[in-house]
C-alpha cells in the first residue's frame, strides 16, 4: 500500500472574494476545508494544511499548518515545497494535494491517480493542483525555487513528467473552485443537490 500523506493548499488570497479564508467558507453546511479533507483522509496516512498567516484559524480540523517558509510569495510550488519535507520527514512516500477551495472532490484521488507524478483533468481543463506527487521530487522543487523563473505548477509538472489522468466528464465538475461570489451561489445550490450531499 502506497505511503501517501495529504496536503490541502489553502493559500489563495481570495481577492474576489473580499480576501476571506476561502477554505473556510461554509458550503452545505461544512466549510470548504471540511470537505476537501473529508474527501482525501480515507487515503492518506497523514494530512497537512498549507497555509501562511495566523495558523490558528485552522486549529479546529486537527491538522497541522505548514507556512512557505523561505519561499514565501512564490506561490503553490512554496506550498507544495513545505508539505514535501514535511512529508519527507514523515517516511510518505507521495504527497496527494488538492486546492482548499474545492468543495466536491470526487473520493478514491489517490488510486485514481496512482502512479505519481500525475494530475486530474476533466473536459479539457486541467487541475494541475490536484495532483499526486512523489516526495523524491521535492530537491528538484526546490531547485526551481532558488532560481529565476516561472512558477507555475504545470510548468513543474512537466519538468518531471507529469501524467494527465482524465476523469469523467459526464455531470456536475468535481473539480469546480470557488473565487466568485457566483461561484460561491452555485456550490452552494449543488450541495442543496441530493446527489452532492
Amino acid at each position: 500500500m502506497m505511503r501517501v500523506a495529504g496536503l490541502v493548499l489553502a493559500g489563495g488570497r481570495g481577492s474576489r472574494l473580499g480576501g476571506v479564508d476561502k477554505p473556510l467558507l461554509q458550503v452545505g453546511g461544512a466549510s470548504i476545508l471540511a470537505r476537501v479533507i473529508d474527501a482525501l483522509r480515507p487515503e492518506v496516512r497523514w494530512l497537512a494544511i498549507s497555509a501562511n498567516g495566523d495558523p490558528a484559524r485552522f486549529s479546529g480540523f486537527g491538522a497541522p499548518v505548514l507556512p512557505d517558509g523561505d519561499t514565501a510569495g512564490e506561490g503553490p510550488l512554496a506550498g507544495l515545497a513545505a508539505g514535501l519535507a514535511w512529508a519527507a520527514g514523515l517516511g510518505a512516500e507521495h504527497v496527494l494535494t488538492a486546492p482548499g477551495d474545492t468543495p466536491f472532490l470526487p473520493s478514491g484521488l489517490a488510486r485514481s491517480l496512482a502512479p505519481p507524478p500525475s494530475f486530474a483533468a476533466r473536459a479539457g481543463v486541467d487541475h494541475p493542483l490536484v495532483a499526486l506527487w512523489p516526495v523524491a521530487v521535492l530537491d528538484r522543487l526546490r531547485a526551481v525555487l532558488s532560481a529565476p523563473g516561472s512558477r507555475a505548477v504545470a510548468g513543474f509538472g512537466r519538468e518531471i513528467g507529469m501524467r494527465r489522468v482524465e476523469f469523467p466528464a459526464s455531470g456536475p465538475d468535481p473539480f469546480m473552485n470557488i473565487n466568485t461570489p457566483d461561484d460561491l451561489a452555485t456550490a452552494r445550490a449543488m450541495a442543496e443537490n441530493p446527489r452532492w450531499t
